[in-house]
């Protein structure tokens, strides 16, 4: 199995717009999405399995390491909104940033 070295967000910028590109997608294909906790849980699930797929298929068959790049993209994305529908709703800020 390869080793890899974190690269500390050296690309974050980079990774910010692919971000901002897939979010611009998602709310395109399906709009605002309004969903429970547990529903917005279960896709996320469901993006991290397909990274999951993704890195397997780069590792034991030849896969492409731009389906890891698109996969982890799409599961960040999601994340992230999970992680601004938090921050909004009922969350304190102020205890995050203290830790």
């Amino acid at each position: 199995m390869k080793i890899y070295k974190d690269k500390c967000l050296n690309s974050l910028d980079t990774l910010i717009k692919l971000i901002k590109d897939e979010n611009e997608y998602q709310l395109n294909k399906w709009g605002i999405q309004e969903k429970s906790g547990f529903e917005w849980m279960t896709y996320l699930t469901e993006e991290v399995g397909e990274l999951a797929e993704a890195i397997s298929e780069f590792e034991y068959r030849n896969g492409n390491n731009l389906d890891i790049l698109k996969e982890a993209i799409q599961a960040s994305t999601l994340a992230l909104k999970i992680a601004e529908i938090a921050m909004i709703t009922n969350f304190d800020l102020q205890e995050l940033t203290n830790e």
